[in-house]
């Protein structure tokens, strides 16, 4: 999708005033399977907006309320102190710029894993990686969910939405829209099955992973990617991470992958050691949602085509999601 540039400017000078210009116009940055992401700067803008910002445009298809549910959801992060990038702006006409959009924050740093294995990372951080997940995760789940059900309800949005059985409902749905019969049967055993919560919900990411926490250096300045946000037990956001360190294609090649994958088990272990040390959590469903988290990825694998961007479609990924579905479960299922 092309941005054209002087049409959010027009939008954003209709919002802010005829004086606003850019200091740094939008740029295209990495990341996304369906949005677009940019970075730009504004001079002569109000204070909160003469910084660092961030667009994001979700597909023209997209529904109204997947962008009133990113808001609402960034609007409770804040509204709580936790660091997540604030919303200033948000539009649900797709005629600006071919698709709902929002304008918020842009968080300094760069990412947790950029930090450690980019090209100019310090290679020691991945060490200390786990732990410093860990720490962000813990702190997010310290937010009752039901502030993120007030912030939905005042968008317009159903709270129940924002649930496990809103995400059912979601995958369900994802499955029949890409034609994925093979992976019926796995949704059908997790809507017979669903679990009881077995402590108070919290506010969880659903995608939480180095790729999406922001830092500099190892200190923490930011959450970002929120789209797949709900209210549930700690336990749901715990096995959607652990599903990601396990299994998710992490792009390297040749003996660097091999290292890396010997590396799993011990990322995974320190990682749940950590978080059990900084937020005890019950973990009876954690099974049950890691089957969830597999069989939305299984679902990824199949929604997008192979490429950097879809960490799932490599066939060994295939074959360790499709047997971890089955432990769970005894159900087999295939994209």
């Amino acid at each position: 999708m092309d941005i054209p540039s002087e049409a959010l400017l027009g939008w954003l000078r209709g919002k802010l005033g005829k004086q606003v210009g850019y200091v740094a116009p939008p740029v295209r940055l990495a990341g996304g399977f369906d949005t677009v992401t940019m970075a730009f700067r504004l001079g002569e803008a109000p204070e909160g907006l003469d910084g660092d910002l961030i667009l994001r445009v979700l597909p023209q298809t997209a529904p109204n309320e997947r962008l009133r549910r990113e808001v609402a959801t960034h609007e409770a992060l804040v509204a709580a102190g936790f660091p997540a990038p604030r919303v200033f702006l948000h539009e649900e006409d797709t005629g600006w710029l071919g698709g709902p959009f929002v304008v918020m924050e842009r968080l300094a740093g760069e990412t947790m894993w950029e930090a450690a294995m980019g090209s100019s990372g310090d290679k020691r951080r991945l060490f200390t990686l786990s732990r410093r997940l860990a720490a962000a995760h813990a702190q997010l789940h310290r937010i009752d969910g039901k502030q993120l059900a007030a912030s939905a309800q005042s968008h317009g949005i159903d709270p129940a939405l924002l649930t496990v059985t809103g995400e059912l409902g979601r995958v369900r749905g994802r499955i029949a829209k890409a034609g994925l019969i093979g992976l019926l049967p796995g949704i059908d055993w997790l809507e017979r099955n669903l679990r009881r919560p077995q402590e108070a919900e919290v506010i969880c990411h659903g995608d939480f992973h180095p790729l999406n926490i922001m830092v500099v250096g190892d200190r923490l300045t930011g959450v970002i990617d929120w789209p797949q946000a709900i209210a549930a037990e700690p336990a749901f956001d715990v096995a959607s991470t652990l599903v990601l360190l396990r299994f998710a294609d992490a792009g390297f090649a040749g003996p660097l992958r091999i290292v890396f994958e010997m590396m799993r088990t011990t990322m995974v272990r320190r990682y749940l050691a950590a978080y059990r040390s900084a937020r005890p959590f019950r973990d009876s469903n954690t099974a049950y949602y890691e089957a969830l988290r597999v069989l939305s990825a299984l679902v990824s694998a199949g929604e997008y085509p192979p490429g950097p961007r879809n960490p799932w479609h490599k066939p060994r990924v295939l074959a360790a999601l499709y047997r971890r579905f089955e432990t769970v479960s005894g159900v087999k299922i295939e994209v």
